[in-house]
Formats: structure tokens, C-alpha cells, sequence
């Protein structure tokens, strides 16, 4: 049997978890040049500083190898954000995502955020139909050139 993990974010994981990164834009053909990179992606380069402080960054692994991963990060004192959920692509379909979104969300509450907040292409209808089933609900759409940005919201206040 493989051996399974879902753990925090360690620094040595940083050259992996950013390799991860972008390979799950490029499956949706979402490619960042380098002028929006600093833009969308600042994030990443202080992973400690960005999550960890008031929030969570986990990575889930095989065999010692990240092949999922996803955050929290503090907005304000009631809600918090999650972003980089990424599976890779020959292990997606095996609950890694929801077990990571799950998990995140369950911390969230656990720290005493009252709402979580996320946003993704609409590109990315997997993504969006694990969210909606965890009871996350769309609140508006944007563009960022030529992608469709879906932003969802879920109350933590109300009773599962």
C-alpha cells in the first residue's frame, strides 16, 4: 500500500509545490507571463508569512511525493480565503482534493473564521463542482483578460 500523508507545508516542499502550481493553471490553459506572476502569485514566494501565520497550507503526498495541495489564508477576523487547491493530473479522481478542501475547511472553523471565500476559472468545472458540493455558493464573476473568474463564499456560521 502506498504511503499516504496529509501534512502541513514544510520549506524544503517550496520547489514542488510551485512546480504543482503551475502545472494545474497550464491543464486549464491558463498560463501566467511574468509581468502578472508578482501579481497573482506573491503569495508563494512568503508561504510561512502568507498562511501559515493566520491560516493552514497543507500538502498531501504519496510515497513521499506532493501530489496535492491547498491553503487558508486570514482575510479579516471572520473570514479567511482558500487558494492553490491543486491535484496532479494522473491522481485526480481519488478524493485528494476533497479530503485537502475538507480538512482546510474544518481548520477554518477550528480557528474561528465565520466565512471562507475562494475564487476560480470558469474553466475549472471539477473545481467548481467540488466547492458548490461542500456548500459553497457563487456571490459574482470577473475577468482577468481573457479568463472568467468564479468567486464563491460559504457561511462556516451555519449548521451542516
Amino acid at each position: 500500500m502506498d504511503n499516504v500523508s496529509l501534512r502541513r507545508y514544510e520549506p524544503s516542499d517550496y520547489d514542488t509545490v510551485l512546480k504543482l502550481h503551475f502545472k494545474g493553471l497550464e491543464q486549464y490553459g491558463v498560463r501566467l507571463n511574468a509581468e502578472l506572476i508578482p501579481k497573482f502569485d506573491d503569495d508563494l514566494t512568503m508561504i510561512e508569512e502568507a498562511y501559515l501565520k493566520n491560516g493552514d497550507f497543507l500538502v498531501y503526498t504519496i510515497d513521499s511525493n506532493i501530489v496535492g495541495m491547498g491553503a487558508f489564508r486570514k482575510i479579516d477576523k471572520n473570514t479567511a480565503e482558500i487558494k492553490r487547491m491543486r491535484v496532479q493530473l494522473e491522481y485526480q479522481g481519488r478524493g485528494i482534493g476533497s479530503l485537502v478542501l475538507d480538512t482546510l475547511i474544518e481548520k477554518a472553523r477550528q480557528l474561528g473564521y465565520r466565512k471562507l471565500i475562494l475564487d476560480t476559472t470558469e474553466r475549472m468545472k471539477v473545481a467548481q463542482h467540488l466547492y458548490r458540493s461542500r456548500g459553497f455558493k457563487e456571490y459574482k464573476r470577473g475577468s482577468i483578460r481573457d479568463i472568467t473568474i468564479v468567486y464563491y463564499e460559504l457561511d462556516l456560521s451555519e449548521k451542516e
